[in-house]
């Protein structure tokens, strides 16, 4: 008797119920109808990475196949060694950026800095009164560049990164925010240095992403794979999964 008292739901109540799961369900489906808890930039499990930003796999296969990839370290070392060379080898790591105005003034920035701190050294530049000024000899525009926001900007940022740096990862989104929230008045340049384990395979699929799709695509692919980056240490992913 007492089981069926339990069992016995009155019509409007049943009706009430009904909705609550409902509704539980689409708050659980759409992460509470406001995107919340979701990653800006999610990596499909079904395609590969370049295959995610429109690239044949076949087209990938053969760009990767036949990068001289000996060719494009020693390209990627002299950039290197020209940007930071006021910087002994204990003080370079990644991420590294160099701030650059049209006034002349420019700054480093050593490590992933928040948000504040880049505005500020920003606002230091465009001031033209650094507090510390960079020392090194960074070539403005190099071959094959990649480039977000406005390419005439007055203010550039020229940053050196790693695919497999997690810190680079943190500070990519920032970076961003700051370029995308300029009005058109900062460019943003990405350089590579492959300083950790895997690293160079990630820049080669990378620099194919642009040669087969374009800067866009590039970004995107960039973004994918900041996103592989976890808090813990994971199997890095094979060429086959880029």
């Amino acid at each position: 008797m007492e089981n069926d008292k339990k069992l016995s739901i009155n019509t409007p109540t049943a009706i009430i119920v009904a909705g609550f799961v409902v509704m539980l369900a689409i708050l659980i489906t759409n992460g509470g109808g406001s995107g919340a808890g979701k990653s800006k930039t999610e990596v499909s499990k079904d395609k590969t990475l370049s295959e995610q930003v429109g690239i044949k796999k076949a087209d990938f296969d053969a760009c990767v196949q036949g990068t001289d990839k000996s060719a494009l370290q020693t390209k990627i070392a002299a950039s290197v060694e020209s940007a930071m060379k006021a910087l002994k080898p204990e003080e370079r790591g990644t991420p590294y950026a160099i701030v650059i105005g049209k006034n002349g003034s420019k700054a480093e920035i050593r490590g992933a800095l928040p948000v504040e701190q880049v505005s500020a050294i920003i606002a230091e530049v465009t001031a033209g009164k650094v507090k510390t000024s960079y020392k090194g000899e960074v070539v403005l525009k190099e071959e094959g560049d990649h480039v977000y926001g406005n390419a005439e900007a007055p203010i550039v940022i020229i940053e050196y990164s790693d695919y497999e740096c997690p810190y680079c990862g943190k500070f990519q989104p920032d970076i961003k925010q700051v370029v995308d929230g300029s009005n058109g008045g900062i460019a943003w340049i990405y350089r590579h240095w492959p300083i950790h384990a895997g690293s160079l395979d990630k820049i080669v699929a990378a620099e194919c992403v642009a040669k087969l799709k374009g800067n866009d695509a590039f970004w995107k692919y960039t973004d994918l794979l900041f996103a592989l980056i976890n808090p813990t240490p994971a199997p890095a992913p094979t060429t086959s999964n880029l």
